[in-house]
């Protein structure tokens, strides 16, 4: 039933503030889970989003051991609601805790909302965890008897499963997990007080409204180095642990992509799998309907034509639900299996006429009364009561939601059917360009199409809890939304070095096709530069670097550069990169610097590599900017020896040095077309068949967006990280410099469209200085 439109009970307030999925995974793949929460889903489901959520921590946990030689210890994310009046009105859970366990081999995950951010133990609700990891390592020993089917230990497995999650949900609504306990005063390793920071990034933030769920990208990062809080010695070995501003902005990107994932498999548990199948029916008859009618409906018309059917299913359902009941009086006796087959039985012999329509919802019922009914034993018909009654309220409600999200759906669909229809007539007007400006502008005319779709999800029509179709208005707002977003998406608007390399390519007077091969390098230059730079800073190479050199042999910058340039050379030997090489040059010249300043003075190793960050990061920035390539096109151009591929090349320096001059101009000049088109535009009544109402195209079809605004009742939550700790993963020989474990912790803060990321670690706290001077 739609959960925002009955009364809520305590118990039911509880379920949509408090939900949980709950996974195990054997050192032999098998995956059980359990899920609890506002939905009611088959065990297939709940298996399926375990197994779905460990796979999400794995992928997540190679990306940490790459660029920060970490795992998650946990990850707090705020669920921010952007419909600011439906966060009022609803319920809806405040915080996403990712809590995972490990005993052995055997992993287990711990997925929880839960109504406030900020107030649970990470270290109280891991050791719970590996508490039920080590539990279920005990089980797999027991169940790991050859006379024991592969089906059968699943179903032991789940049991279990089902049993821990249980004891896990109790112990947090609960709050047993609770940090701020009264009379408990207990200091965590990764409290503020235990932590010294170190970096700390400002980011724009922006949002992908269109997205399922809602998705969060950060851009334009800006680092700023805190003095360091090392003084001697333990600066020099804290930067063999501490993590990059590039290696943090990737494990950042990375957990904001987690989150959406996270959030997704939390808000499929939502789902009440016997109310999405209804709907499911009512909409493909509605299909099946609309389908053999022909006429052209208007939007206002074709609401008539939806209302008049819903009507028709109101009375079939009444009849049916009347005939239910009569059953409740027919006194039949049997076991669960036995009494449902009877009364599938009574209302076909009852069914007068549709009988089709009234067996389909038999079989519903029966779906519903299943999950429902957890007695084992002989039941009367009587007994059936509450279980009909439950399904009677979700089958009214389901007509309910498909009534009220017409309109809303509608309204959303015709500005969306104007929003392609007018990037349709702006794509014809690029046919007749030359192929890179036709190319060019049709694909940043695709990305404003995108923008406009996703600022159609956030706008207050589309938004409204109780939807009015009013075409007028609607075509009024189109032409709003078009002219509120041309100069702000248009002035962000930055042709890459790669868009001018295709202009440059069309334009050449010589033959493009002797210099191919040179032509497809360029074309790989800015993603591989970037590649590499990330690749140098994460963990795995900068700070394995570190550990390896003896200490107190690195004095200076040249001999730093000198070093580093020999490791990384063999590192990225076996790398199938073309310009790998040239990012070994950047460290000679980055040596270079040095030979020339008479000045002599001493270099700590953190200046040192600080300094040689910085210039990395620079001369990164620099040479992604069309002009430094221009430099660089020259330099290349002079260390050709074929004379017709030289003579060829110049032509294409000539033509992209023209091209230059477009970087600006050309965005500037979509711009004005839009701006022509959208006065021009002429927005006629929008008249088509019933079934073309039910689809703009295969993703947005009238049942998916019930599905997803309306049946996932988390839709309007967004994920935002608020705290990330990840646990160092220390080698056998680096346990003993640490009196505990080592931590990492990233705190973030939000404001309107921007963010804050402090990073963090407890390595003052549990560094043992003192066993290096030994």
């Amino acid at each position: 039933m739609k959960k925002n439109e009955i009364m809520i009970t305590t118990r039911e307030s509880i379920n949509f503030q408090f939900s949980l999925i709950f996974g195990y995974s054997s050192p032999t793949d098998l995956i059980a889970g359990d899920v609890i929460g506002p939905g009611k889903l088959t065990k297939a489901m709940v298996n399926e989003l375990s197994k779905e959520v460990i796979t999400y921590l794995r992928m997540y946990n190679a990306i940490l051991r790459d660029f920060a030689g970490s795992e998650v210890f946990s990850i707090e994310f705020e669920l921010y609601n952007f419909d600011q009046k439906d966060a009022q009105m609803n319920i809806y859970p405040k915080s996403m805790v990712l809590i995972p366990g490990k005993y052995k081999e055997c992993e287990s995950l711990l997925l929880a909302l839960k109504p406030e951010t900020g107030y649970l133990d990470p270290h109280k609700s891991r050791e719970s965890i590996n508490h039920i990891s080590k539990l279920f390592y005990e089980i797999e020993e027991f169940s790991n008897h050859p006379l024991l089917e592969h089906q059968k230990k699943i179903q032991v497995y789940n049991k279990f499963a089902t049993r821990f999650s249980k004891k896990l949900y109790g112990d947090l609504i609960e709050d047993k997990w609770n940090k701020k306990l009264i009379g408990l005063s207990v200091s965590l390793p990764t409290e503020k007080g235990m932590l010294s920071t170190y970096g700390s990034i400002r980011t724009d933030v922006d949002y992908l409204w269109n997205k399922s769920p809602i998705e969060i990208k950060f851009s334009d990062q800006k680092y700023n180095r805190l003095k360091s809080p090392y003084i001697g010695k333990s600066t020099i070995d804290h930067l063999k642990y501490a993590i990059s501003e590039p290696s943090a902005n990737f494990i950042v990107e990375k957990t904001l992509i987690l989150g959406t994932n996270l959030l997704k498999l939390a808000n499929t548990g939502t789902i009440d799998d016997i109310q999405e199948k209804i709907i499911s029916y009512f909409v493909a008859k509605i299909e099946e309907s609309f389908g053999k009618n022909q006429e052209l409906f208007s939007g206002v018309e074709i609401i008539s034509y939806m209302e008049k059917m819903l009507t028709d299913f109101n009375i079939k359902v009444d009849n049916f639900l009347k005939i239910s009941k009569n059953f409740l009086t027919t006194g039949e006796l049997g076991d669960v299996s036995e009494l449902l087959e009877k009364y599938n039985s009574f209302i076909i012999d009852n069914s007068k006429e549709n009988l089709d329509f009234y067996s389909d919802v038999s079989k519903l019922a029966i779906s519903s009364m299943t999950l429902s009914i957890i007695s084992e034993g002989k039941l009367r018909a009587s007994e059936l009561h509450s279980v009909i009654n439950y399904f009677e309220e979700v089958v009214k409600n389901s007509i309910i939601c498909i009534r009220n999200s017409f309109p809303r759906y509608l309204s959303r669909h015709r500005l969306n059917t104007l929003t392609y229809h007018f990037i349709r007539i702006l794509h014809e007007k690029f046919e007749n360009e030359q192929k890179p400006s036709k190319n060019l502008g049709q694909n940043i005319l695709s990305k404003f199409e995108q923008h406009l779709i996703s600022q159609i999800e956030i706008n207050p029509i589309v938004l409204l809890k109780v939807g009015i179709f009013n075409e007028d208005v609607l075509n009024k707002e189109f032409k709003k939304l078009v002219n509120n977003n041309i100069k702000s998406f248009f002035s962000s608007i930055n042709l890459s070095i790669s868009d001018l390399i295709a202009f440059a390519e069309v334009q050449m007077e010589k033959d493009s096709k002797l210099i191919y091969s040179h032509i497809r390098k360029f074309e790989r230059f800015s993603d591989e530069l970037k590649y590499l730079l990330s690749y140098i800073l994460r963990y795995t190479t900068i700070n394995r670097f570190l550990k390896e050199e003896p200490d107190g042999e690195i004095s200076d910058p040249v001999t730093f550069a000198n070093r580093f340039h020999r490791f990384l050379e063999k590192r990225i030997g076996a790398i199938n990169f073309t310009w790998k090489t040239y990012i070994l040059e950047w460290i000679k010249d980055y040596a270079k610097k040095f030979f020339s300043i008479e000045e002599i003075r001493d270099w700590s190793l953190d200046e040192t590599l600080f300094e040689f960050i910085k210039y990395l990061e620079e001369r990164e920035s620099d040479e992604q900017e069309p002009e430094t390539f221009l430099k660089f096109l020259d330099k290349y151009i002079l260390r050709i020896s074929n004379d017709i591929e030289k003579e060829i090349l110049i032509d294409f320096y000539k033509q992209y040095e023209f091209c230059i001059g477009i970087k600006t101009e050309f965005p500037k000049y979509i711009q004005k077309k839009v701006e022509k088109e959208i006065n021009l535009f002429k927005v006629e009544q929008e008249k088509k068949t019933p079934k073309n109402y039910l689809s703009f195209d295969e993703q947005n079809r009238f049942y998916n967006y019930i599905k997803e605004k309306e049946l996932r009742y988390f839709s309007k939550l967004i994920p935002r990280p608020v705290s990330l700790i990840l646990k160092q993963e220390l080698t056998a020989e680096e346990v003993d410099s640490f009196n505990a474990d080592l931590f990492h912790v990233f705190e973030f803060k939000y404001w309107h469209n921007k963010a804050k990321y402090d990073i963090a670690d407890n390595f003052k706290e549990v560094y043992r200085e003192w066993i290096k001077n030994l």
